[in-house]
């Protein structure tokens, strides 16, 4: 047999194997952010003894800090696709050649390894219900703008329209083990996995009434049996949203029973109203959240709003909606993550917060914003040593201009007046005195694919 004719042969073969086997289309999509912060503060590198975000006399610092994330979808088909996210964390100057830490390798010589993996899982549509579901680590933000719950977790949720009603229910399996020491991180050196757990339950339904108002339901159940008998924290809302010309209004009301960590039983209550309006050549936003707060006073009872623990000293409960940048945490945050309420359970305090916001497309490209937060403690208890409730009021302003269409710089600046409740409450070389006003300066580059 000659060359030509074993070619033709091969040839020939590999044809009929190609149309033997069934037409197969498979898509990669990448998507992903890049983010730089270049932060000139008094807050950011505070004294510890106040909780790392105060002091007095604190010196100014500059830090630059970064953040990258990378998404792939390997996407079969409409109906089902795995969602991967990944995310790269690193300080300007901070230890390079490290391995298997977060956060780390922006010295000189970088070449560290903090590669984290942020998202995992499938997102299909089932054939059997036809309900998305989502199965594996993803992210969960609740359905009253994350003040009970906002991070990523491992976890199945459905979802699913239920004539006209867009009906949602999840089990997410927050902590496995054993104990749970005073710093909120599990003690391995003992679990028998899943025994000992801490666990999320999920139920939520949205209802279009019309095409501009929507009402919505929750159930939430959050079940802790790591450290003593079950302690469960039941959480219903009810939240609705409607727009009306050219003003949007929105509102929800949470109530939570139960019992908190200490085995106090639990009554406790939040609730928050907001709107924005077009005005003139921008929007005018104003919202109030109030959570409530203990006073610490009855071992057996307990009115203080309980954010869903993560496994530290904070918690995973937001409120990016009300635009802060040192009074609430912000959006922008990374492993610099620091604010005066980082949660709105507040040290079981609790929180009044009101806000005003308004911004504005300046002209092509160039955009500005500024805000207006003034925050309370709803109820003071043994937290801080001063007898009032007023934390301070912000102000914050900050000018976006877009390079490109996916790249905006952000030039921002906040500073906080602080009120009574910090009065005289410094420790150690500070005793006994009132920490400075907090300020921050930050220059951003955001760019997204």
């Amino acid at each position: 047999m000659n060359f030509k004719k074993t070619v033709a042969i091969a040839t020939a073969a590999g044809a009929l194997a190609a149309i033997s086997v069934p037409a197969f289309a498979f898509e990669n999509e990448f998507h992903g952010m890049y983010r730089l912060r270049a932060i000139m503060s008094n807050f950011e590198n505070a004294d510890a003894t106040l909780g790392g975000v105060l002091a007095k006399d604190a010196k100014t610092m500059m830090e630059f800090e970064q953040r990258a994330r990378i998404q792939y979808i390997a996407k079969a088909s409409d109906d089902l696709k795995l969602v991967t996210h990944f995310e790269m964390d690193s300080t300007w100057g901070d230890n390079s050649g490290g391995n298997g830490g977060r956060g780390i390798g922006g010295a000189a010589g970088a070449d560290s390894v903090n590669l984290e993996t942020k998202n995992v899982y499938l997102d299909f549509n089932c054939p059997l219900t036809g309900a998305n579901v989502k199965l594996g680590i993803q992210g969960f933000t609740d359905a009253y703008k994350g003040i009970y719950f906002n991070d990523d977790l491992g976890g199945v949720f459905l979802s699913k329209n239920l004539g006209g009603v867009k009906a949602t229910a999840g089990f997410a399996r927050l902590f496995d083990g054993t104990t749970w020491t005073a710093a909120g991180a599990l003690n391995a050196s003992n679990v028998t996995s899943g025994r000992k757990t801490a666990d999320l339950y999920v139920l939520d339904a949205k209802y279009n009434l019309n095409k501009d108002m929507t009402v919505g339901g929750s159930y939430y159940l959050y079940r802790n049996d790591m450290t003593y008998k079950t302690q469960d924290v039941h959480t219903i809302g009810v939240n609705a949203a409607a727009k009306m010309g050219t003003v949007a209004v929105d509102g929800f009301v949470l109530l939570q029973a139960g019992e908190d960590s200490a085995r106090r039983d639990l009554l406790a209550f939040a609730a928050q109203v907001a709107a924005k309006a077009a005005v003139g050549p921008g929007s005018l936003s104003a919202s109030i959240l109030y959570a409530s707060g203990d006073d610490g006073k009855d071992a057996k009872k307990s009115s203080a709003f309980q954010t869903t623990p993560n496994g530290g000293p904070g918690s995973s409960s937001t409120f990016y909606s009300s635009n802060m940048a040192l009074l609430m945490r912000t959006i922008y945050a990374m492993d610099t993550d620091k604010a005066l309420v980082t949660s709105t359970n507040n040290g079981d305090q609790g929180l009044l917060l009101g806000t005003v916001g308004f911004g504005a497309d300046i002209k092509k490209d160039l955009s500005a914003s500024a805000n207006i937060g003034v925050g309370m403690d709803a109820q003071r208890n043994t937290t801080t040593s001063s007898s009032s409730k007023y934390m301070g009021t912000e102000l914050n302003a900050s000018l976006n201009y877009k390079l490109f269409s996916n790249l905006t710089s952000t030039f921002q600046a906040a500073y906080v007046v602080l009120g009574d409740r910090y009065k005289g409450v410094g420790t150690g070389v500070a005793a006994n005195k009132t920490p400075d006003n907090p300020y921050l300066t930050e220059i951003m580059f955001n760019y997204t694919f």
